[in-house]
């Protein structure tokens, strides 16, 4: 497969002056007083990229992703490393440089690749398309400075998917707009990319860049954190934004402890579970460590070890957990992902609001959870988290101790015989409701008196 994009030990400093005037004082005296102090955005950064393949780069705010997608672009030179991008490349990073905003859309477009070095029959072969996938309406033959920002995004966007550029550059430019031109957004991407364009997509919309990307690289303090399949990627992601709970002495955290004793007799012996493990050593797994899931068995309402299961039937997921140092507010839980990577369902105990025990170095824990697949038929992969409470004060954020990842599959089959209970991804809730029968006459008599 062809590489149309080369990074090799890529890194970029920056130099930072508490006041502008130290920048010149630098200046004067040669360097000989050192006023600045130096922050490395990038270090060490190294990957590669074929054609019609998309990359996603995530990671935290001040990670270095934009940094990155500028030096790839031009706009940035790298202080160490070599790159390479091939072919006509075309950078979504500031949407609409070089737009007029005295000009119409339409105006603006034919600029655009003028100043791209297109003739204008390039074009003029593809405007009806470029105007019908923006959608803009009337707004497309009116000045710019009367647009939305949500109409500066389609409008450079539609133009630059319909170039057929070689390689594609875009950073966070569909988080705006409404869901619909998402929705086109994505499913142009898709099809531009299966044509052979090279992407290079950085988002907070870890959603998309499982659906959208290949491989994706996890950036932290401007080095590679993580550099693989999207999944696991962004799982890695999600397992970095919490901070650890500070350590104190069992039972001193302020909370009571509580227990919740397990009303059907689900619990297992840590044995059963053991013996019937369905955790592998291959398996990817991350985390600190701190709490494990050593084993889990997945049975079904009868007790039978399986992972096929009838639409509306649920599965029971049995954990043996362990702790290798003091964990306080431990949860477990679950992420359901479809065929193609989009998560289905997260919850746990956490989202449950039930408390688990704290733990002391070595203690063990068994905890069971019970999983409805109020899903449509189809092949399903699972994931098991371990987390402890998170320093941070956000509800939503724990600091994560353990994960398997692709774990299954989980196979939920539909009975030819009856009728499905819905269609669709999942089950919502839904009732009806309707009238006794109204006489045609009765209906009349009310109509005559209108």
């Amino acid at each position: 497969m062809d590489k149309m994009i080369r990074v090799d030990r890529l890194s970029k400093r920056f130099r930072l002056y508490n006041n502008p005037w130290h920048r010149a004082i630098e200046w004067a005296t040669l360097g000989r007083r050192r006023l600045h102090k130096e922050f490395w955005a990038l270090r060490d950064i190294s990957f590669e990229v074929g054609r019609g393949e998309c990359l996603g780069i995530i990671g935290p705010n001040g990670a270095g992703k934009s940094t990155l997608l500028k030096i790839l672009s031009g706009a940035l030179y790298p202080t160490n490393g070599t790159f390479e991008v091939r072919g006509r490349t075309l950078s979504l990073l500031e949407l609409g440089t070089g737009f007029n905003p005295e000009l119409t859309g339409r105006q603006n477009l034919y600029n655009s690749a003028h100043l791209l070095g297109l003739p204008p029959e390039y074009l003029e072969t593809r405007i009806g398309d470029i105007e019908e996938f923006g959608g803009l309406g009337d707004f497309f033959d009116r000045p710019l400075k009367v647009y939305s920002s949500g109409m500066y995004v389609r409008l450079a966007f539609s133009l630059f998917v319909f170039l057929e550029p070689d390689v594609l550059i875009i950073d966070e430019a569909l988080s705006v707009g409404d869901v619909f031109f998402q929705q086109k957004s994505f499913a142009k991407l898709r099809e531009i990319i299966s044509g052979g364009t090279t992407c290079l997509f950085v988002s907070h919309d870890t959603a998309a860049v499982q659906n959208l990307c290949h491989k994706a690289i996890l950036l932290q303090q401007g080095k590679i954190a993580f550099y693989g399949e999207a999944p696991e990627a962004v799982s890695r992601y999600f397992g970095s934004i919490g901070g650890e709970f500070p350590k104190k002495a069992i039972g001193t955290t302020g909370k009571k402890q509580i227990a919740y004793p397990d009303p059907d007799n689900r619990l297992m012996d840590p044995d059963e579970i053991l013996s019937h493990n369905v955790l592998e050593k291959n398996h990817k797994r991350h985390g600190a460590g701190g709490l494990r899931i050593v084993a889990a068995r997945v049975t079904d309402s009868k007790g039978r070890d399986t992972m096929q299961v009838e639409m509306l039937g649920s599965l029971t997921f049995h954990l043996l957990l362990r702790a290798n140092e003091e964990i306080i507010e431990p949860s477990v839980g679950i992420h359901l992902h479809d065929r193609l990577g989009n998560v289905v369902f997260a919850s746990g105990t956490r989202q449950l609001e039930k408390r688990l025990p704290d733990l002391s170095l070595g203690d063990e824990l068994v905890v069971s959870l019970r999983l409805g697949l109020n899903v449509q038929a189809g092949e399903y992969t699972f994931s098991l988290g371990a987390s402890e409470g998170s320093g941070e004060r956000n509800p939503n954020i724990g600091f994560l101790q353990d994960r398997h990842d692709m774990l299954g599959p989980i196979v939920v089959v539909a009975d030819p015989a009856k009728l499905l209970p819905f269609y669709g991804i999942a089950q919502l809730p839904l009732e009806a409701a309707w009238s006794s029968p109204v006489p045609r006459k009765i209906i009349e008599r009310g109509e005559s008196l209108l």
